[in-house]
């Protein structure tokens, strides 16, 4: 086991939409969890990214998630990046604040993290909100901040001893003498939110200190308008000044502590072995040419290192070759390396394949492998292709202007990044294959992100694992659809994709689908993203800002719909404690589709942005060849307006014998229609060879709430 430096990465902590919740549960779970039950948390999505923020100073590659073995080094890594965070946004702060009885169970755990806890709370004690550093104010800064707490003053019948403590120790600290100015004016002219922030919370604290509440009275409070702020930002600004006193009392109000600096941070890790190689950036490499003809025969080993290489030699691999640390260029004289039954591997390689003839890197008709660790790879001609062999791509960085990457049995690829970084320059038919294609192998991605790629996976008779991933800047995944043995795809982020996504028998868990282009409703001919999922098994799935959706025999269970516009429901769906918000379904005419405990919430029918041109909010068709039936039970509907038709509408064209809808036990809130009931379970048919419609109840219903439109 060897030493290594640390680093955290927390520029842009917090702009992902789950960064704070996710901080919040490492707390809740790295201050109690055991042992035993660490091994199970290391693949959470919140402990992935949580945990890789701390980076290896020289191996920024590395996943430190996957490399960290006991829950000791979790809790040591947890601490220093709350002491980095610490005063770095006010939300965090507030969590910090409410969360250190939990952070001080780690006390008992060994004397190391003790020291690391209250070195935490000494840095939240005096360094709270200094990346807001007073000491940056600008004089008419200061001059406003004068003015601030003097005119503040004058609201007070009496001012407290604590108050005048703090203005005391404040204007001394900031050597802050006598001014006059127009205050309302002063405020406006700020040109820093930040800086506006900080004197809004310092005339907060000083009103607190009057009477330890807020309790102000109303001159006091019109110096507050003139920030301008919303009440979201005031108030969280409150609970921020709360938190501190609650927790440290008066004391806890003091911006001229000086900051704890950060120091060093060392963890102890056993890392493989391939990973573990002194860093080879600062070695200097040397320009060397290869002999014209290489051949590394079975059983035999050689390894290339410390090069800067031209690549122009047949290279024949029967035995293993290894690239170190090298510098290769691929140009248009290059023929492609054959492996026969070898291996090729990369290590902290750069490549660069940019060649104009239609050719390969490397080529293979047996079962050799390609490795390619701790790389970076751009080329626009394909990199392997191999019938019957593997490729692994670990901790590493490919930028392809080629539609066709790796075609081979199995494909590895771990901890990387794989993208396109010039989108209109992408070689290659779009038919003419895929990114990534198996063919009756295994497909695994883990920890990986993927941008602006077309035709990514292609195979067939191939199951594939997706985990921890991102897709994004538009990529197309519909070849997952033709692969035929079905998938897994967990705790996994797509979005913005302008291609159809179809899936079959795919596990989908803890997952987002969103589409983040803009949609013009007007021009019906824009390209958009559509989504068929059939025969699978989903659970904890967000959908977000989707033009169309369509569900057939699939269970799922937890998962939050938000504005998606075309909701198509084929039979045999099962919906379990989910949500649909802004959502709209079309007709629905087929049978067996089953909500419970779900909720449907703030839907207008006749709204002409989605042109859906349902009889109801769910619209269900009734034919009397089916057989299975349809449920909506524990459900809430919430502010749905139907206008002059129903929320649930029940029709038929033909005599149905047996009822086979039931809704019960729901409730519906909020909700406008212009008829006298949200339901409508009663239809009518014409008998053959009769003009006379027959009148008939399709469904019941049974304590509900609110299905009779009171408003009425």
């Amino acid at each position: 086991m060897s030493q290594y430096e640390v680093d955290f990465n927390i520029e842009n902590f917090g702009n992902e939409e789950n960064d704070i919740q996710y901080l919040k549960i490492a707390i809740d779970n790295l201050t109690s969890e055991s042992e035993k039950q660490f091994q199970t948390i290391k693949n959470e999505k919140w402990f992935t990214r949580i945990i890789d923020l701390a980076t290896l100073s020289n191996k920024k590659n590395i996943r430190m998630s996957k490399q960290i073995s006991n829950i000791a080094q979790a809790q040591d890594i947890l601490i220093e990046l709350l002491k980095r965070l610490s005063a770095t946004d006010v939300k965090i702060d507030n969590m910090l604040l409410n969360s250190m009885d939990q952070i001080e169970q780690l006390y008992s755990h060994s004397e190391k993290l003790t020291l690391k806890v209250l070195d935490l709370k000494e840095q939240m004690i005096y360094g709270i909100n200094q990346s807001k550093n007073i000491n940056d104010l600008k004089d008419i800064e200061k001059k406003v901040l004068y003015n601030l707490l003097q005119e503040a003053s004058e609201t007070f019948e009496l001012t407290s001893i604590e108050q005048q403590h703090f203005a005391n120790n404040l204007f001394r600290y900031l050597q802050i003498e006598h001014s006059t100015l127009n205050l309302a004016d002063s405020i406006n002219q700020l040109d820093s939110v930040a800086i506006k922030k900080v004197l809004l919370q310092l005339l907060l604290e000083y009103g607190f200190l009057n009477k330890r509440n807020f309790d102000f009275n109303g001159k006091f409070e019109e110096i507050v308008e003139m920030f301008d702020f919303g009440n979201k930002t005031i108030n969280q600004i409150k609970d921020t000044i709360q938190n501190i006193f609650q927790l440290r009392g008066v004391d806890g109000f003091s911006w001229f502590n000086p900051v704890i600096l950060e120091h060093e941070f060392f963890i102890d890790l056993e890392i493989e072995g391939y990973l573990d190689q002194e860093s080879e950036d600062f070695k200097e490499k040397e320009p060397f040419t290869l002999e014209p003809i290489i051949i590394v025969n079975q059983n035999e080993t050689e390894v290339i290192k410390n090069k800067i290489i031209n690549l122009s030699s047949i290279i024949t691999v029967k035995g293993k070759l290894t690239f170190e640390n090298c510098e290769i260029n691929i140009f248009d004289n290059f023929i492609p390396m054959t492996l026969q039954t070898g291996v090729l591997e990369f290590l902290d390689c750069q490549i660069k394949a940019i060649n104009e003839n239609d050719c390969i890197i490397v080529k293979s008709d047996d079962g050799s492998d390609l490795n390619i660790y701790n790389s970076s790879i751009k080329t626009n001609i394909p990199l392997f292709e191999a019938n019957e062999g593997k490729t692994n791509v670990q901790d590493s960085f490919i930028d392809s202007q080629h539609r066709k990457l790796l075609n081979c049995k199995n494909i590895n690829v771990i901890n990387s990044e794989l993208i396109n970084s010039e989108r209109d320059k992408l070689i290659g038919k779009y038919n003419e294959g895929n990114f990534l294609s198996v063919f009756a192998g295994n497909l695994k991605i883990e920890n990986s992100v993927f941008k602006n790629l077309k035709n990514i996976f292609g195979g067939y008779e191939s199951p594939y694992v997706i985990e921890s991933s991102k897709f994004e800047d538009f990529c197309d995944l519909s070849g997952l659809s033709y692969m035929d043995s079905g998938g897994q795809i967990t705790n996994t982020i797509i979005n913005q994709i302008d291609e159809h996504l179809w899936l079959s028998n795919v596990v989908i868990e803890n997952c987002e689908i969103k589409d983040g282009k803009f949609r013009d409703y007007e021009d019906l001919a824009s390209n958009y993203f559509s989504m068929k999922i059939d025969n699978s098994n989903i659970k904890n799935l967000k959908l977000d800002n989707l033009e169309f959706v369509q569900f057939k025999e699939c269970s799922l269970t937890n998962i939050k719909a938000t504005n998606v516009a075309d909701i198509a429901l084929y039979e045999n769906n099962e919906f379990i404690e989910s949500s649909f918000d802004q959502c709209y379904f079309r007709s629905i005419i087929n049978q067996g589709n089953k909500f419970f405990n779900s909720t449907f919430s703030n839907a207008t029918i006749k709204n002409p942005k989605f042109s859906i041109k349902n009889q109801g909010f769910l619209d269900f068709t009734i034919s009397k060849s089916d057989y299975m039936d349809t449920k909506i039970e524990g459900c809430l509907f919430k502010n749905i307006n139907v206008e002059d038709s129903y929320i649930i509408n029940l029709v038929c064209n033909e005599k149905i014998k047996y009822k086979r809808h039931e809704i019960s036990n729901c409730i519906f809130k909020d909700c406008n229609s212009e008829n006298s009931s949200f339901v409508n379970l009663e239809s009518f048919y014409f008998p053959k060879f009769s003009k006379k419609r027959k009148d008939i109840v399709l469904g019941v219903e049974r304590d509900n709430i609110g299905i009779e439109n009171l408003k009425k």
